[in-house]
């Protein structure tokens, strides 16, 4: 039979055990609150229920006696340093989750750090720790300390660590270890440098990977109303010289989980003796031992005593005098598992009922905090049952259901009503009183009747909790795990999003809906005869095809209140994918300060592709500083590989990206003696072109232009040349590159603003050299502020910008004319102040960007078919890019 009821809200799970703090207002300044789940945590703050600290740690820096730590349930990857201390007036306690029966969901669980120690207590004193779930290797330590209390929490099983879970060492005294949980866990160690006045009971230690209990060095140690079951190595062991200790009404039951037929939990101690009670030589002369159940399986001993082992309680009592009351039981427990590891009597193991000697030292209750109570159907000589857990009469017929008054969940706007239910049923004798604590501080309601009412008038969230008691003094403590959540008053809305995710036609939609009542149940209707059944967030959806669908989200919370949104949403192919698709395909390469980017548009989708960090890897991955590039370019050769090249520190990089599937290689280096070399000098500007199968890398360096060459369909590199000397250009402080045919056309523009060109004859394997300036003049006699050319067919076109003007020249080398500059910031419209500017075709149509006002990227369309131009496109709007410091664009 149990002693703790099953509790529900709708379908929650079982909670029990400790009182809660009402969840309503701030935690009192005795008080200080910590809760990582919290949105709003900080440990900059004060600890309140408003704003809690983020971690124990925070907290344990600053708490003063008198004061709680009050942790709520979460995670918390932290080694815990307890440096402070409480006064026997005002102990510190720190103060996790309940601790009642399995699975502990609300305690909150300290895993320490990498081979970390949850809680560590050093030199200090009047402490409590209680309520949490120990998973760090190392577990609790207290060293130094004295007048502390280890109550109710679970140290659970860690195969990182052959570590003790709970160690009490370096003379501590005045310790307490009580109603804890060691839960296929090492076991407890305490001694090392002395000590003395340590108390452990109430203490469930189930299948422990090694030894239950070491006790060594220490005097006055008390080991009472513990279950031991199968733990590997043993139950209890009094080690060295530890008088005067004291080992009654404990549950030692063996399992030596290393034989063949071994409890499959893993043990770590292999061999040696494995006694469930073990006492030293130099102990035995002031051990007392009596009124335990001692039970040896698998091959061991009951008893080892002063180097001595005994086969039955009956053999030790007669050669030792100690274990008069002892007996030798083959329990029968409740069941036992990882969702429920505690060893419960059952009215089966008779002989442990009602037996314990009461006068052994303790702390008054079991580990969930029943008192002694007579078994009416066991004729025993005391109330107090042996062991861990006191048998009572109420069993799982008994139940704490809480609802909505009106039937519904237990969340709805204030003020809220609720109905709580308690079914007390007792094996042993009548109903006595429920009690159930509503848990905003108003007083706890005790009655006679099952049903009991209550109204909550301020939003917040509170944790109902219960007590059943029988006409015998039996109880049963629990608390809902689910709790009432107060809302404030609000009326139900609903809105959703629409966000292209997947190739081609595949949409998230982000759903929201609010309401001071629950939600249960909503429903989409995409418009295109399907339709998905959700509340809130994300649903994905593929649609069939392009094209624009009404789409419908509707809710209805408990209060019967109904709410829909209708939205047109424009389908499209999902731009990330679609922009690699053949067609009129653009590559951009972006800079910030901080960042190299790439991103992509593809016209004949109408899509851009959000601007994202180029190149394999991130940042972490790149052999450069992205704060140290001063140019970057970008070209496609025609295996469709669009090369992506940037200067820095005198260093020139590249990294290509595979069209056909998105992929990128690794950055390589071009100024290693193994491609094309090193520069003398840092080039001040970089420019590529593509010609074919082969890749031009140019540098201008000193006001002279150097190339090299890299050809895919071979894989090597030329060296470097001095193009200046080649073809007997002057010095230029800007350089562009394009291809027409197969000539290369190197443009330049010179300190006085003068423009020249150099061509590059791949079939002739010749150099020209010409000045466009001669024939068409200057664009104006301002400096520009941006240059660059590409080409269309046979045609040469060269842009310039001066402040918030576009110019623009064109060469046509079949025709072997060129036209004067003409002004296109008519044509295209007023931009602000150009700050960069880079141009590339698809087709017959010139694709020209530029950076302006403050890094804003902007594109516009030249259609030489139509022969008009389109306007200005924010690029910056449409893929959310930041503010940019370069460009580079090419066809791809």
């Amino acid at each position: 039979m149990r002693h703790a009821f099953g509790l529900t809200a709708a379908a929650a799970s079982v909670v029990l055990g400790l009182p809660v703090p009402a969840a309503t207002a701030a935690g009192a300044a005795t008080t200080l609150h910590v809760d990582n789940t919290a949105a709003d945590c900080t440990d900059q703050g004060g600890g309140t229920f408003a704003r809690p600290y983020c971690t124990i740690s925070a907290a344990a820096a600053v708490v003063q006696p008198g004061q709680t730590v009050r942790v709520w349930a979460g995670d918390y990857k932290e080694d815990v340093r307890v440096t402070r201390s409480g006064t026997p007036e005002q102990p510190i306690t720190f103060l996790g989750g309940r601790v009642d029966t399995a699975p502990f969901l609300s305690q909150p669980t300290v895993r320490g750090t990498q081979n970390g120690t949850a809680f560590a207590l050093n030199n200090v004193h009047d402490i409590a720790v209680r309520g949490f779930r120990i998973a760090a290797p190392h577990g609790l330590q207290v060293v130094h300390s004295s007048s502390v209390v280890v109550d109710q929490n679970q140290f659970h099983w860690n195969l990182n660590t052959v570590q003790d879970s709970l160690r009490v060492v370096g003379g501590s005294s005045h310790v307490t270890v009580s109603r804890n949980s060691f839960n296929h866990s090492s076991g407890a160690f305490v001694g090392e440098g002395g000590g003395s006045d340590l108390l452990v009971t109430g203490n469930d230690f189930d299948r422990t990977t090694t030894t239950g209990l070491v006790v060594n060095g220490v005097s006055d140690a008390a080991v009472t109303n513990n279950t031991f079951a199968l733990s590997c190595n043993g139950s209890v062991d009094i080690q060295g010289l530890s008088p005067r200790s004291v080992v009654k009404n404990n549950i030692a039951v063996d399992g030596n989980q290393n034989s063949a037929t071994a409890n499959p939990k893993r043990c770590w101690t292999v061999g040696g003796y494995a006694a469930q009670i073990t006492v030293s030589p130099e102990s035995a002369g002031t051990a007392s031992v009596d009124y335990n159940v001692v039970h040896a399986r698998s091959g061991t001993q009951p008893y080892r005593w002063a180097s001595s082992t005994y086969e039955s309680p009956a053999e030790f009592a007669a050669a030792t005098g100690r274990g008069t009351h002892d007996l030798d039981l083959d329990l029968e427990f409740s069941a036992s598992s990882d969702q429920r590891p505690f060893n419960l009597l059952t009215e089966a193991s008779a002989g442990a009922i009602d037996s314990a000697d009461p006068t052994a030292p303790g702390v008054g209750t079991d580990q969930f905090g029943q008192p002694a109570i007579d078994d009416p159907n066991v004729t025993g000589t005391g109330t107090r049952d042996r062991g861990a857990h006191e048998l009572n009469g109420l069993d799982g017929g008994t139940a704490l259901v809480v609802h909505g008054a009106a039937g519904g969940s237990t969340t709805g706007p204030a003020p809220f009503t609720v109905n709580a239910t308690v079914r007390a049923r007792s094996a042993w004798a009548g109903p006595g009183s429920r009690t159930v604590d509503f848990g905003d501080g108003t007083e706890p309601v005790t009655s006679d009747q099952e049903t009991v009412p209550h109204t909550y008038t301020a939003p917040g969230t509170y944790t109902v909790t219960a007590t059943a008691t029988d006409a015998l003094g039996g109880r049963a403590e629990g608390a809902l795990f689910q709790p009432v959540r107060v809302n404030a008053p609000s009326g139900l809305t609903t809105d959703f999003t629409a966000t292209s995710v997947g190739w081609p036609y595949v949409y998230r939609f982000d759903l929201r809906s609010s309401s001071g009542y629950l939600i249960p149940a909503g429903s989409v209707d995409f418009g295109d005869g399907s339709r998905a059944y959700a509340a809130s967030g994300p649903v994905e959806h593929t649609f069939a095809g392009p094209g624009t669908y009404r789409v419908t989200f509707t809710v209805r919370d408990e209060s019967g209140e109904s709410s829909t949104t209708t939205k047109a949403v424009e389908v499209g192919p999902y731009a990330p994918v679609a922009v690699l698709q053949p067609g009129e395909r653009v590559q951009v390469l972006a800079r910030t300060p901080a960042s190299v980017l790439n991103g992509g548009a593809h016209y004949g989708y109408g899509l851009w592709a959000p601007l994202t960090p180029a190149g394999p890897g991130g940042p972490g991955a790149r052999p450069f500083n992205e704060g140290d590039i001063n140019s970057s370019a970008i070209g496609t050769t025609a295996d469709g590989v669009v090369h992506n090249v940037v200067a820095a520190k005198g260093r020139i990089f590249i990294a290509d990206r595979r069209m056909s599937d998105g992929g990128w290689s690794g950055w390589g280096e071009l100024t290693t003696p193994d491609a094309a070399g090193p520069l003398a000098t840092a080039p001040q500007q970089i420019a590529v072109a593509a010609m074919g199968d082969k890749l031009h890398v140019l540098a201008l360096r000193d006001g002279r232009v150097f190339q090299a060459t890299g050809d895919w369909s071979t894989g090597s590199w030329s060296r470097w040349a001095d193009v200046s000397t080649t073809v007997g250009a002057g010095t230029l402080n800007r350089i562009s590159a394009a291809v027409t045919g197969d000539t290369l056309h190197i443009a330049g523009i010179s300190p006085d603003n003068r423009v020249f060109v150099a061509d590059g004859d791949y079939d002739r394997g010749t150099w020209g050299y010409g000045e466009p300036s001669a024939l068409i003049g200057k664009s104006s006699e301002q400096w520009p502020t941006a240059f660059t050319a590409t080409a269309i067919g046979s045609t040469l076109h060269i842009l310039v910008a001066h402040g918030t003007t576009v110019h623009q020249a064109s060469g046509d080398y079949a025709a072997g004319e060129w036209s004067g500059w003409g002004d296109l910031t008519a044509a295209i419209g007023p931009i602000g102040t150009v700050e960069r500017l880079s141009a590339t075709s698809t087709g017959n149509k010139l694709r020209l960007y530029a950076l302006a006002d403050g890094g804003v990227l902007r594109d516009a369309t030249g259609d030489y078919d139509r022969g008009a131009w389109s306007g200005w496109g924010n690029v910056s709007a449409a893929v959310g890019a930041p503010a940019l410091t370069d460009l580079a664009v090419t066809a791809s």
